[in-house]
């Protein structure tokens, strides 16, 4: 839980006290800690709209992704329809295998977080150089070759990179504000509530066996959604997830 953004903690809290009301109560730890949660939840609600806990940089982050997972697509496309082809001499055959071997192996790569494909980006950029002659040698459309396109992929990979480091330095600096001390507070609050149930469970109390998930479900789908690094913000609506959050 501790990756979760002021905003997930909001949802999270409003959903713990309006739909698990009877769970949060289930509990002694319940019980002590639900009136420090619902004061949680009130200064968040509290907060200024600027203050929503949406992550810095996620707009761009989700363009330079779509642009990484298009060109990333594309070459996978191009590759296989080359080896698919029954007239595809050796050689090219042996081009486009070499590609796709130091490129894209596997489309399911796509599906990384920002992270991993920035680090995918940074590791593969010498075998542009590498294949040159490979790449140069497969025309794309408008002029170009799959040279082209392995460029754009790698440099939408490098921009991964320098809007990861942008976002790390922005939420260091977030975090000592009030909104991110009031963040930190409400996390450890719940991360102390949650080994408190545990105990509580453990030590004999007649509780539900499912309990802890019926309490703190919602906060690790929003906590799990973080960990993709590709997840749409908290609370947005359902759509369709591109290749690659």
């Amino acid at each position: 839980m501790r990756n979760l953004t002021i905003g997930d903690l909001g949802l999270g809290l409003r959903d713990l006290h309006e739909k698990r009301k009877s769970a949060l109560d289930a509990s002694m730890a319940g019980k002590i800690y639900g009136p420090q949660l619902a004061a949680a939840r009130a200064a968040i609600d509290a907060l200024p709209e600027s203050l929503d806990g949406s992550r810095p940089r996620a707009a761009q982050l989700a363009e330079a992704d779509t642009h990484y997972d298009g060109f990333g697509a594309a070459l996978w496309h191009y590759t296989e329809a080359v080896l698919s082809a029954p007239d595809t001499t050796d050689a090219t055959r042996a081009s486009a295998q070499r590609i796709r071997d130091a490129f894209i192996p596997d489309r399911s790569t796509l599906a990384s977080s920002y992270a991993e494909e920035a680090a995918t980006a940074k590791r593969n950029r010498p075998k542009l150089a590498e294949l040159e002659k490979d790449l140069k040698a497969l025309p794309v459309p408008d002029g170009k070759t799959l040279h082209d396109w392995v460029k754009s992929f790698l440099d939408a990979g490098d921009t991964l990179d320098k809007l990861l480091s942008e976002r790390s330095s922005l939420e260091a600096a977030a975090s000592k504000s009030p909104a991110g001390k009031l963040r930190g507070s409400t996390v450890g609050l719940l991360c102390r509530f949650r080994d408190a149930l545990r105990d509580e469970m453990n030590g004999g109390n007649p509780l539900p066996a499912d309990l802890e998930s019926q309490v703190f479900s919602y906060f690790d789908e929003l906590s799990a959604r973080r960990k993709t690094g590709k997840a749409k913000p908290a609370g947005a609506p359902e759509a369709d997830t591109p290749a690659g959050a």
